[in-house]
């Protein structure tokens, strides 16, 4: 009878073990899987779209978790699903796709200048934000393009909700495909912002937004 009761509570200890195990090995993926798709992600650099401030095959950090209570700011460098027709269709057709499923997107960074509401001109290689702040128009100053390199473009663009209006850094003569060739970006579409540059060493630091 003894023997029994002891291989019954051996069982029972033996299945307590494995459940433990098993829900601990639960909540780590379950951790894992919010940090990969709500927190940070990995991303690479190509091209050279965003020099002076990123360069090609730089690795740095991506932050999704300040757009999940807040919205981009202008100044913000942003990673976000490439707005083309195919990837509209997927990204909006349900949540989890949004969040979770690259499907046939391609993955773009760029800066925000121009938030919902505003108006946006560029003209005479500069870039112009009309908003109710400054009704008559805002110049950029843009401190980190390199000098003497004009913006390209001679278009208005009035933004609706939850739209913006991104460029590269580059902005030498096709340097970078941005929202002056394919439009506006929805938010929706974003991922999240650069927040740490973590390779190569010699460039590892937290990306700055700028000041207007």
């Amino acid at each position: 009878m003894q023997t029994k009761d002891k291989d019954k509570n051996l069982t029972e200890s033996a299945g307590n073990t494995v459940w433990q195990i098993a829900r601990t090995i639960g909540g780590l993926l379950l951790a894992l899987i919010i940090i990969r798709f709500y927190v940070f992600q990995p991303f690479t650099i190509s091209g050279s779209s965003m020099e002076p401030s990123f360069y090609d095959k730089e690795y740095i950090i991506v932050d999704e978790f300040s757009y999940v209570f807040g919205s981009p700011k202008r100044g913000d460098v942003v990673i976000f699903r490439h707005p083309e027709p195919a990837c509209n269709e997927h990204t909006d057709s349900n949540y989890f796709n949004q969040i979770f499923f690259q499907g046939p997107c391609s993955n773009y960074i760029k800066r925000v200048v121009a938030l919902p509401g505003e108006t946006i001109v560029i003209k005479e290689g500069k870039v112009n934000i009309k908003n109710e702040e400054n009704p008559n128009g805002l110049v950029l100053p843009e401190e980190y393009i390199l000098d003497n390199i004009p913006t390209l473009g001679n278009q208005e663009v009035k933004l609706g909700k939850d739209e913006y209006f991104v460029l590269g850094d580059n902005r030498s003569p096709n340097a970078s495909s941005d929202s002056r060739e394919w439009g506006i970006l929805p938010e929706n579409h974003i991922i999240g912002k650069a927040l740490v540059i973590l390779l190569p060493p010699n460039r590892f630091g937290i990306v700055d937004s700028p000041e207007y």
